[in-house]
């Protein structure tokens, strides 16, 4: 498993370069000679100048820097000049926007990397086949009387073909007296009509009945070195049963796993016509049941069979930028639940949760991968904003401070400064890999 351990590195060591080539590029932009770009820390491994720049590539690919011309003066007194291609040299704004290119590559790189996985991967489709594969319990659908397997053949009398069909007919039908729907059920000989009574959503209006799309009990990605793939299951095995209880769709299959965990489980399958039967020991995993609260579950280690539809460049790019501004959104809120403390800080993870998480995604496979880095790309570019010593958003509020004094920090007090936000993020940093060291016995 080290070679998993090795990509997490690798993970890392690309959001640094990301981040560090968003200041290169910005200062050379602006016309600010960069006299080193390095990356990495420790034994210095390769080391070549050119033009004005010394490149520089250390053995652990863990942090950066871009000196620029001039960053060795702290003050900046008022009426003092400074050489035209220094840091110092240039207007405010110009300095600022240097500094914020850095969380913006982050920002741009993530984006990219969103749109690319649904370019090369696809979105996924449920097929064209309105059939009901899971009822929520209590929903209006299990009081009505609707099974899993149903397929739905009408609604309010309109034709349904397909799963869209279905969506649609429900937001469209007027519930004022229920929606009618007829559906065939397996081995019932006569078409049945139900009726469902339905609310909307007192917020978005929407109309939900509690179904989800059937989806067939196949085996969908397998994590390298899970019990699933040590146990021989491959990709599109379909599971007909789980210790002798007949499985019928994926949420059969997803919910008794669930339900098993430090658990042995005799999976039935059949793949290209033969079958075959394996036990294997389900592993205890965590799932999020909100944001400050996890359960234990049972994993064999695989994901939901989606079935994936490839579409062109501009679809995937409107695609991408939607689960973009969605993930944005949603580590914004995270990092703001934090601050006020309607997060525990038990959700949060440290360094070794981290690598741990970069492990897991390269084991999934490479969409998993990047989908991580992604993430991490958008989590280290909200962080790196934060108005703290040392970070970019640190230097952002030292250059607010400049304009409003008309010069800048003195030697000592940048000195304290710097000295400040080191002894606060060495001492994060300890907290976290102590907590991690303790969650993880």
């Amino acid at each position: 498993m080290f070679i998993f351990y090795a990509y997490a590195g690798i993970l890392i060591g690309v959001l640094i370069v990301v981040h560090e080539v968003g200041h290169f590029l910005a200062a050379r932009a602006a016309r600010v000679t960069v006299e080193r770009f390095s990356i990495g820390f420790g034994p210095k491994i390769l080391k070549v100048k050119r033009g004005q720049t010394e490149y520089v590539l250390s053995l652990i690919p863990l942090g950066g820097y871009v000196k620029m011309a001039g960053t060795e003066t702290s003050e900046h007194p008022a009426g003092e000049t400074f050489a035209p291609d220094t840091f110092p040299g240039k207007p405010i704004g110009v300095r600022a926007l240097i500094i914020a290119a850095g969380p913006l590559a982050n920002v741009i790189w993530a984006l990219l990397v969103y749109v690319g996985i649904i370019w090369i991967g696809g979105v996924p489709t449920f097929g064209d086949q309105p059939i009901v594969g899971m009822v929520e319990e209590g929903s209006p659908a299990e009081v009505a009387g609707i099974s899993a397997l149903d397929r739905i053949v009408s609604v309010d009398g309109a034709a349904v073909a397909t799963w869209d069909d279905l969506r649609a007919g429900i937001q469209s039908a007027d519930i004022t007296d229920g929606i009618t729907i007829a559906l065939e059920r397996p081995e019932e000989p006569a078409l049945m009509t139900l009726v469902v009574d339905v609310e909307p959503d007192s917020l978005t209006g929407a109309v939900a009945i509690g179904v989800a799309a059937y989806i067939p009990p196949l085996i969908g990605d397998v994590m390298a070195g899970s019990p699933a793939d040590v146990a021989g299951l491959k990709q599109g095995d379909r599971v007909t049963a789980l210790n002798g209880q007949p499985v019928r769709t994926w949420y059969e299959l997803s919910s008794i796993v669930a339900a098993s965990p430090n658990q042995e489980l005799l999976v039935s399958w059949e793949r290209d016509g033969e079958t075959g039967e394996v036990v294997l020991t389900v592993d205890e995993v965590q799932e999020p049941i909100d944001l400050t609260e996890v359960r234990n579950v049972g994993s064999i280690g695989t994901t939901v069979p989606l079935m994936m539809r490839k579409i062109g460049f501009g679809e995937a790019l409107f695609a991408g930028v939607g689960i973009f501004a969605a993930t944005a959104g949603q580590v914004v809120g995270m990092f703001w639940m934090i601050v006020t403390g309607q997060i525990s800080m038990d959700m949060v993870g440290g360094p070794i949760r981290v690598v741990q998480m970069a492990s897991e995604s390269a084991r999934w496979g490479a969409s998993y991968f990047f989908a991580f880095m992604a993430f991490l790309s958008l989590n280290l570019a909200i962080i790196n904003l934060l108005p703290l010593p040392i970070l970019d958003g640190g230097h952002l509020l030292l250059l607010a401070l400049e304009r409003l004094r008309g010069r800048g920090l003195t030697e000592r007090q940048l000195l304290v400064w710097q000295q400040i936000g080191l002894f606060f993020f060495i001492g994060l940093a300890a907290f976290l890999l102590v907590r991690d060291v303790f969650l993880l016995r």
